[in-house]
């Protein structure tokens, strides 16, 4: 069997790769932890371990970023994650997610930028169709500010 050739999806299409997935016996909790596993994997491949801060959105993202951030964790790096919301709101796979994760969870609006050297964005998915307002809008203005001192790093 020949292995299959990666693509890349348009939001639509990765939709459509997901139904199909969940349709065919893949649950979604399953597709959520190789997503998070495979971020986890390609952040280990590009960088050294550094302190890093995972925002997590209440949607299906935010869930990839717990598994994520529990990935991570497990394999020696410093980190936290910041949510946006009350994690007893979120719901599905996304409760699922963050409720293995077994680190202190803070809101968004908490942690200073200047402690961290990465940032994993698992704020909102691709299909997000409004402009950024109110914490999310206000941490990616102060990670812009300080982007200075990321150069070389990105």
């Amino acid at each position: 069997m020949q292995p299959l050739a990666n693509k890349i999806l348009s939001v639509n299409g990765h939709r459509a790769a997901d139904a199909f997935a969940v349709a065919n016996g893949v649950d979604g909790v399953a597709l959520m932890e190789a997503a998070g596993r495979a971020v986890a994997d390609a952040i280990e491949r590009r960088w050294s371990p550094r302190s890093t801060l995972i925002l997590c959105g209440p949607g299906n993202n935010g869930g990839d970023g717990f598994v994520i951030a529990r990935h991570l964790a497990a394999r020696g790096w410093p980190v936290e994650t910041a949510a946006l919301g009350a994690t007893d709101e979120y719901k599905g796979d996304a409760a699922v997610m963050c409720a293995r994760w077994k680190g202190p969870v803070r809101q968004l609006d908490d942690p200073d930028p200047r402690q961290f050297d990465l940032f994993v964005d698992a704020l909102f998915g691709a299909g997000l169709t409004r402009p950024l307002e109110g914490q999310p809008l206000a941490l990616a203005k102060a990670l812009a500010k300080d982007l200075g001192r990321y150069q070389g790093q990105i």
